[in-house]
């Protein structure tokens, strides 16, 4: 009887210790889960900028829940894990540690105006946050882009006073010290970044941050997690090892090409296309303006404000820079023309100012009414001269190129301003003759000649300011310059690109699934390599133009995924079919969003923060990591497929079915590692670069959360020995694929819908 006693509390005992071992196994994915779907859920339902939840006592606790538990797991399984993955989930810890010692942090505002000295900053809760130092403003300027008007920095002058750190001799001197965007000032282990001015340019508000313990612990984090994750993808134990070892990667079969469609979206002309007046058309449209915050060409601003106006980038049998001549100098006869596209079709500006006056009267304004507005305001907006800005006289010190408007001294051949050069130009050549729908006969010549003088006005003030020791360098740089953008803007289209990548990519997958004939393998990366040619060709004339790496606004960005996508496929699709049609997808797919014009293609110069290398560093980690998870979305999807055609198809051979499902998810376990790594790395980056222009590592925006949130949910897929059911093959290639929705919220949701810091639309 006692034996069984003793039996029955010894099985309760043991019982009870492996309920123990399973919830401490479970709680932390448990209570990491409870935390993603907290922060997905206030990001989308919280009002913008509360960042409430975040430091909510019971979001605290949750987080030292998780290290906690995490911790002791982890100890638990320390003889079976490498010092790599040991020291990744260690870097965490550090770097939630150096969070909620920055919880603790003092972080001031100090407004200044030029000549004023302050001891204190106000904190955002409007108490008084006391300096060791006085700080006086000595001078507030903004320093531009060269010939622009667009901001390049902003820049404060500053003199500090009192108690300065003798180890820093930079600060500890009263004299004066520069601060700027990227550029920060540390003063007793204070540090004081640029945030704003005011708008008479004589103020300037700067952030002081004092946080010199969270800042250093957080940053040792980063520095160990990039190096872990580095250590755990050479490591010679490490299952990304494993999966390199496998025998599989042998077994890959290589895709093929059936046939390769052509594809021409060209249609006759309606109009024959007048050649009598393309001289002149291309030596107006190659004259410079101050557009977008650069020096650019007339036939760049044409194009916008045709794009604008028709959805198109010509009219009839108009170019863009016709168009815009025409509405400069014949007004009255184009705002005749039906080219203003509405939602009531083609409509003409009269009836578009009646639709607009209408619907104001009727208080039914909608979408559609605010983007004829836009366009009734963009010719309004020429007809005033405001977006002409051709002459390289300074008026003062913002704007070096005057506006047409406000042109009050002599140039070379004219005087006055916007009427009295269109009523110049019209009366020796009537207006009606600039258009060739109503011209009777070329009358050009002197028209030419204005042009041609206007562009050697330019050159002498472009030579004046470029620096370059001699009239000829500098000539060659600016045919080049000219060249380049004329080549960009006549063929710098992703459309033809974006519809053969689907295309093939279509063709692709249907030989993938009926096991593709390995001789016709290069019949697509031929065709492959020619679009990632056109691709890096469009991105190396961005950057020429815009004098910066193209990668600062969305259509950039989806450009640069594409270049990644098939960049992949040129390198990888000869040892890994399965990139083909993926590249193909993924590419087509990123060119066409920007293609249909989800995102603005202007080209402008970067804004002062942008500037920095953290920025270039952080945005390429990023749009790769995002290029990576949609291969594996396509991956999994492919798996599902094929899976699902092996049950219901009874000629597919178990087999082989089984085959391709196996390399599908062995690629697949292949590419989360660095994918998720970069995305680690990558956001981290970000918040350096943060911290180094505005002095917050980390401030709770919808971006920061949702990338946040996308490397939690990457990276549940990693612990498969914890997390039992993702071995099986189906569940992984099902949660890679419902995961890349956390992708799709942090890029497209993000930029466009909940707005932010990073967002494209605010």
């Amino acid at each position: 009887m006692s034996s069984c006693l003793v039996n029955r509390n010894g099985g309760n005992r043991n019982r009870k210790r492996v309920m123990k071992k399973e919830i401490f196994k479970y709680l932390p994915f448990v209570v990491l889960a409870i935390i993603t779907i907290a922060l997905a859920t206030f990001s989308i339902v919280g009002e913008a900028g509360d960042t409430s939840l975040y430091s909510n006592p019971f979001m605290i606790i949750g987080w030292c829940v998780l290290v906690v538990s995490a911790s002791c797991l982890i100890f638990g399984k320390r003889k079976t894990m490498g010092i790599p993955t040991i020291l990744i989930h260690l870097s965490f810890v550090i770097i939630l540690i150096g969070a909620l010692f920055s919880h603790f942090s003092e972080t001031g505002f100090i407004h200044l105006r030029e000549g004023e000295t302050k001891e204190y900053a106000i904190k955002e809760n409007h108490s008084v946050m006391r300096l060791p130092f006085s700080i006086t403003l000595q001078k507030f300027e903004i320093e531009y882009y060269h010939l622009s008007d667009a901001p390049k920095d902003f820049v404060s002058y500053v003199e500090t006073h009192g108690r300065a750190s003798q180890s820093d001799s930079r600060a500890s001197q009263s004299d004066t010290h520069r601060i700027s965007m990227n550029n920060v000032l540390d003063v007793d282990g204070y540090r004081l970044f640029q945030m704003s001015y005011d708008e008479d340019g004589h103020g300037s508000f700067l952030t002081v941050s004092y946080d010199p313990v969270g800042t250093t612990i957080t940053y040792f984090g980063y520095f160990l997690l990039a190096l872990s994750m580095i250590l755990f993808l050479f490591g010679r134990r490490s299952y990304f090892r494993q999966i390199l070892r496998d025998p599989l990667w042998k077994t890959f079969t290589v895709v093929a090409l059936m046939s390769i469609p052509t594809l021409s979206d060209a249609s006759p002309r309606t109009f024959p296309a007048g050649p009598e007046n393309s001289d002149v058309d291309e030596i107006f449209g190659k004259c410079h303006i101050l557009y977008n915050g650069r020096i650019a060409l007339i036939e760049t601003y044409a194009l916008d404000f045709t794009r604008k106006l028709t959805g198109k980038e010509s009219y009839g049998e108009f170019t863009a820079t016709q168009v815009l001549a025409g509405w400069i100098f014949a007004p009255e006869d184009w705002r005749k023309e039906k080219m203003i596209k509405s939602e009531y079709g083609m409509i003409d500006f009269d009836s578009a100012v009646d639709t607009l006056r209408k619907g104001m009267m009727g208080k039914v304004m909608t979408k559609g009414f605010d983007e004829l507005d836009e366009k009734i305001g963009l010719i309004l907006d020429l007809q005033a001269g405001n977006p002409l800005m051709i002459f390289p006289r300074t008026y003062d010190s913002l704007h070096p190129w005057i506006p047409l408007k406000v042109l009050g001294t002599p140039s070379v051949f004219y005087e006055g301003g916007m009427k009295e050069f269109v009523e110049y130009v019209n009366g020796k050549w009537p207006a009606d003759n600039f258009v060739p729908k109503y011209r009777g006969e070329n009358k050009y010549d002197a028209l030419w000649e204005i042009w041609y003088l206007l562009r050697l006005e330019q050159q002498d003030a472009l030579f004046d300011e470029s620096g370059c020791d001699s009239r000829r360098e500098f000539e060659l740089k600016y045919q080049i310059n000219t060249n380049v953008e004329h080549i960009y803007n006549r063929y710098g289209k992703t459309a033809p690109l974006a519809y053969a990548s689907l295309t093939l990519g279509l063709l692709s997958f249907v030989c993938m699934l009926r096991r593709g004939i390995k001789r016709y393998k290069w019949w697509f990366i031929v065709p492959s390599t020619i679009i990632f040619i056109g691709i890096s060709a469009i991105m190396t004339m961005r950057g020429m133009i815009s004098g910066h790496f193209p990668m600062s606004n969305g259509y950039e960005t989806m450009l640069f995924i594409s270049w990644i996508a098939f960049a992949m496929t040129v390198v990888g699709g000869v040892k890994i079919p399965i990139l083909i049609p993926a590249g193909f997808f993924i590419g087509g797919f990123a060119l066409l969003v920007s293609k249909l014009g989800m995102m603005n293609p202007e080209i402008t110069p970067l804004m002062p923060v942008l500037a920095s290398p953290w920025m270039s560093i952080h945005v390429t980690l990023m749009m790769l990591s995002y290029t990576f998870f949609a291969f594996m979305a396509f991956n999994s999807a492919a798996t599902l497929v094929i899976m699902k055609k092996s049950k219901t198809d009874v000629n597919v051979e178990e087999n082989e079915s089984g085959d391709a499902v196996s390399r599908l998810v062995l690629l697949n376990r292949f590419l989360l590692y660095p994918s998720t790594f970069m995305l680690a790395i990558g956001m981290f980056i970000g918040a350096v670069w943060a911290n180094e222009s505005w002095g917050s590592y980390w401030s709770w925006d919808p971006k920061e959360t949702w990338a946040l949130i996308t490397m939690i949910i990457y990276a549940m897929a990693f612990h498969r020995e914890s997390i039992s059911w993702m071995k099986r093959d189906i569940v992984f290639q099902t949660y890679l694929l419902v995961s890349f929705g956390a992708i799709i919220m942090t890029y497209f949701g993000v930029n466009y819908l909940l707005g932010g810091m990073h967002s494209y639309a605010g």
